[in-house]
């Protein structure tokens, strides 16, 4: 084998290693700068509200103009949080990201069609309890993101959004 074949080869496995360790690493150190971020300003287990996303718009990853965003980071190592809020009668969609950015559950307008919701969220230690008055999601880590979604359409509901993304409320259990 000739030493330029040698060389390319070992430059594709080198690659090929640093581009396997870039996507497993990557998640993680987002996640913990957005959970340092939240934490230098105590925004954990508290609702957050976003205006409408544009092209300069950082806060949130790969927004969308046709949505408007709000949520919570979470620590749910103790308490189990609960997510309330009302809804709107356009699309919406409440996500949960772990702490490496996976996400695990959706609640949207196909699972629930009344006015508002309720979410108790617990961490992957806890024993959920029964609960009639909500839907439960079990975290498989104790801190990670809850996003709230609203579309837009053609923006002739803003008032009635904004509203509802004020309703949004991120509080501990028994706080």
């Amino acid at each position: 084998m000739s030493s330029f074949i040698k060389k390319v080869f070992i430059i594709i496995i080198l690659g090929f290693i640093v581009h396997l360790s870039f996507i497993s690493v990557f998640p993680q150190l987002k996640a913990w700068s957005i959970s340092r971020q939240a934490s230098e300003n105590n925004n954990i287990n508290t609702a957050f509200q976003r205006d409408l996303a544009d092209s300069n718009s950082t806060q949130i990853i790969r927004p969308s103009a046709d949505l408007l965003y709000g949520g919570c980071g979470y620590d749910v190592t103790y308490k189990p949080l609960i997510i309330s809020t009302q809804l709107p009668s356009t699309y919406w969609s409440v996500s949960f990201f772990s702490q490496n950015t996976d996400n695990f559950a959706t609640i949207n307008e196909l699972n629930e069609s009344g006015e508002n919701l309720k979410i108790y969220l617990f961490g992957p230690n806890s024993k959920p309890s029964k609960v009639s008055d909500g839907f439960i999601v079990v975290s498989p880590s104790n801190r990670g993101l809850v996003l709230m979604r609203q579309f837009i359409g053609n923006g002739s509901n803003f008032d009635e959004l904004y509203n509802i993304q004020d309703t949004l409320e991120c509080t501990l259990d028994g706080s």
